[in-house]
């Protein structure tokens, strides 16, 4: 066979798998745009879809058409009820069931896997080339995703004109994510929470492939366009105003031309600063941003092991004020964020610091009278009601050679 021949029959095949996923109709025109957003795309959780159908210019909306909605046999269906969903084709129409006639009554069924929205007899037509917004489980009564991660279609067809096409959804089970998705370039939404305002830095490959800005309550949401087929790394980070940043977490995706994937339910770990180092017994000040309302809890290592949890504000800021005297030494502090909702954050990378020793007890910045006054007050005295009164944290009793350090660093006043 000549080289054309086999061109050929490779074009041919790719014409038949095309059309087996996403048959034509001649009578039917393909809609616009057909997309799928999950509330909370973690796999063998509950989710809210909000399917989107961008009609055509010459195709509507009218009495006796149906639209079904068909999910993959991995997701778990719920019975919904006329409560748990809303369809809006530029005017809020009101969902029943069974049908009854009315300009604005639309009924919604459901049998397996596949959801029919059927407009009643009466129903007022929608303007051609509206967008249609159907929303499935608007309250607790919600689709189960698929406990696998993958890439899944959703199917849409029906007789209101369009033909049938697919949205694809990604599940997936954690920060890293390798999957592929499903259809010349391709396109891959991030959405989440970081903190209020901050600078959303997205990275393809280690170079730049787009910048946004959260919104006051932490929002962000940033579509890359434009992407060659194949696999590609992406990375995104938070950063602050004054340049401090969020730990950087990685999503390995193979792009397919020609589909947009949203990976959503993102939650940016905190900022975290802390002092390289701090003398003994001075509080220490742990602090950072994080998502507005949410509740951080910081991990500290080393000779002294503590656990400790504080409320962000509305702007997203909070401090720690280490209660313990901590042991003197090197230590890490990690930490992470909880939104609430049921999502939390990885952990930020290890910070260091050191905790020095120091004989100034009551931190006034001088070693005087004072302090020898709390060391006698606590002397011979082992696991001393003052723990700083031991000031060479041995664990032993409060003796001469702590006397002897403070004598060492005296300064008097």
């Amino acid at each position: 066979m000549t080289w054309a021949g086999r061109l050929q029959n490779l074009l041919s095949a790719l014409i038949i798998c095309l059309g087996l996923l996403f048959p034509y109709s001649a009578q039917a025109a393909k809609p616009d745009r057909v997309e799928d957003l999950l509330s909370d795309s973690r796999a063998g959780v509950t989710s809210r879809h909000t399917i989107t159908i961008d009609q055509t210019g010459a195709t509507s909306f009218d009495a006796t058409d149906t639209i079904t909605l068909t999910f993959p046999n991995s997701f778990t269906v719920p019975a919904f009820t006329p409560s748990d969903v809303t369809f809006n084709d530029g005017s809020a129409r009101t969902v029943v069931n069974p049908c009854s006639a009315g300009a604005n009554n639309i009924s919604i069924g459901v049998s397996g896997q596949v959801v029919t929205f059927t407009a009643c007899s009466g129903f007022s037509s929608s303007a051609t080339g509206s967008v249609i917004t159907i929303v499935l489980g608007t309250g607790a009564t919600q689709i189960t995703n698929p406990s696998t991660s993958s890439v899944y279609v959703v199917e849409t067809a029906g007789t209101y004109g369009d033909s049938a096409q697919g949205a694809a959804v990604a599940i997936t089970t954690g920060v890293n994510l390798s999957f592929t998705i499903p259809s010349p370039t391709g396109n891959v939404r991030f959405t989440g929470d970081a903190f209020p305002n901050a600078i959303i830095t997205i990275l393809d490959g280690g170079s730049v492939a787009g910048t946004g800005t959260a919104n006051s309550v932490s929002f962000f949401d940033k579509t890359i366009t434009g992407l060659v087929p194949g696999v590609h790394t992406f990375s995104i980070y938070g950063q602050a105003l004054d340049g401090r940043k969020t730990l950087t977490i990685s999503f390995n995706l193979n792009v397919i031309s020609g589909t947009t994937v949203t990976i959503s339910g993102i939650l940016l770990p905190p900022i975290l600063t802390v002092p390289s180092q701090e003398k003994r017994p001075k509080t220490f000040v742990q602090s950072g941003l994080a998502r507005h309302n949410s509740t951080i809890t910081t991990f500290t290592a080393g000779p002294t092991n503590t656990n400790q949890q504080a409320t962000t504000n509305s702007s997203g800021e909070w401090t720690i004020n280490v209660p313990l005297v901590l042991h003197l030494g090197a230590h890490t502090v990690s930490g992470l964020v909880n939104d609430g909702n049921g999502n939390q954050s990885v952990l930020t990378a290890a910070s260091n610091f050191e905790i020095l020793l120091s004989a100034d007890l009551n931190v006034d910045n001088l070693v005087s009278l004072t302090d020898f006054s709390m060391l006698m007050f606590n002397y011979g005295l082992s696991n001393p009601p003052n723990a700083a009164a031991d000031i060479n944290d041995n664990g032993g009793q409060v003796d001469l050679v702590d006397f002897s350090v403070m004598m060492f660093y005296w300064t008097g006043g």
